[in-house]
């Protein structure tokens, strides 16, 4: 019987939930997909959270599966970025908003918007979309304005009062329905990641780093180890590997990068720190998988991070792209398809069928990390398995 042990960073992407939520929702997408995968799970060890300096939160559990002739255990390292959004949450909407608007145009005057032009149109567009929104709101409040005025034309108060009462319904549905608040945070943050603008945030970042770092320096020489990140979770994925590489070197890292917005930041000219980051993994025997869809409107589809930041001496991941259409049952696809940031999400979900790609089959499986990077998926055998978007690159070092 082989017995794998592993120990798992997990990075969750930028989104308003606590360490508990996203254990819980571990676990609940984790029991999903088990018997898709012949993986019996056991009951997870409870959460036991702890406190980062800076105030992130980090939750430790466990997690034992077995089949027929193979067991795991995962120790679990979750770390609470959520902290660090519900800080862009908290502040007035309309602080909010306008520091979003100024994040989207320093990615403008910066020129990073037109590298995501030239890397990743869709992305191009996904850049856009609040700033649609936005001109949609104001198109719409300015015509509900003139609208009423004509009805009572000998009001001076009728056209700024209806456009304004238009202005405030608008602005309310874009923030609660299509994430417009959501979008500006997320966009403040990049950009604050990007320039090292405010300083509390970078240090809840660099903390994290050093914190995850310490815990890979301690496990058992013979315990796999993987970084597993979620949209903007890789960037700092990628500089816990590095940190990790300058405490030990010879030990073989696995790093899982899953609708990665790490090109998001690292294409802006200030990312240096960062792009230096990704250098040093491409150039180390880091075993690296990035996982990509076409459906998912807020990840850099067939991208190539070495590539597209011009790491000259350096190894590109195994790019995996996903078709979330072939893992999930009709009713459950057709059910997200249309809400954008739920299929961003799907990465991290439970599926209904196997497929070469599943968050949790590679976390908590009997495949080494290494083995599925090697054969460019899971495996799938028992069932029809659909090949296409599958592919590897794995060019030599110079």
């Amino acid at each position: 019987m082989s017995v794998v042990r592993r120990l798992v960073i997990l990075l969750p992407g930028f989104e308003h939930m606590p360490v508990e939520a996203h254990y819980r929702r571990f676990v609940r997408e984790a029991g999903k997909t088990a018997p898709v995968y012949d993986m019996a799970p056991t009951e997870p060890s409870s959460l036991h959270v702890d406190t980062v300096d800076n105030g992130i939160s980090v939750g430790r559990f466990s997690l034992d599966t077995k089949g027929d002739d193979w067991s795991a255990h995962t120790d679990f390292a979750l770390y609470g970025l959520g902290d660090i959004t519900l800080f862009y949450a908290s502040r007035n909407p309309a602080t909010r908003l306008l520091s979003g608007l100024f994040a989207l145009l320093d990615f403008i005057i910066s020129g990073t918007f037109f590298r995501f032009i030239i890397t990743s149109w869709r992305y191009a567009l996904f850049f856009i979309y609040p700033l649609l929104v936005i001109a949609g709101i104001i198109v719409a409040s300015a015509s509900a304005g003139y609208l009423i005025d004509d009805v009572f034309p000998h009001s001076p108060f009728v056209l700024p009062g209806a456009g304004l009462l238009a202005a405030v319904c608008l602005f309310w549905f874009s923030a609660s329905k299509l994430h417009l608040l959501l979008l500006m945070d997320d966009w403040t943050f990049a950009r604050d990641m990007a320039r090292g603008k405010r300083p509390e945030v970078v240090r809840k970042m660099e903390n994290v780093v050093t914190h995850a770092a310490a815990l890979i320096s301690e496990a058992p020489a013979d315990t796999e180890i993987i970084v597993a990140a979620h949209s903007l979770g890789a960037i700092c994925a990628l500089p816990i590997i590095d940190e990790a590489l300058k405490r030990n070197k010879s030990r073989r890292y696995g790093l899982l990068t899953v609708g990665s917005s790490l090109l998001k930041v690292a294409l802006h000219p200030s990312a240096a720190h960062l792009r230096d980051s990704v250098a040093n993994v491409a150039q180390s025997n880091t075993t690296w998988i990035d996982a990509q869809s076409l459906t998912d409107p807020m990840n850099f589809y067939k991208s190539d991070p070495i590539r597209d930041l011009d790491i000259a001496k350096g190894r590109s991941p195994v790019l995996m792209q996903v078709r979330f259409r072939h893992q999930l049952c009709e009713e459950s696809y057709k059910a997200i398809r249309r809400d954008f940031f739920r299929v961003h999400r799907q990465f991290v979900f439970g599926v209904d069928k196997r497929t070469r790609y599943s968050w949790h089959a590679i976390l908590c499986g009997p495949q080494r990390f290494a083995d599925i990077a090697a054969r460019g998926g899971l495996p799938c055998e028992k069932v029809l398995c659909p090949e296409d978007g599958l592919k590897i690159v794995r060019p030599a070092i110079p």
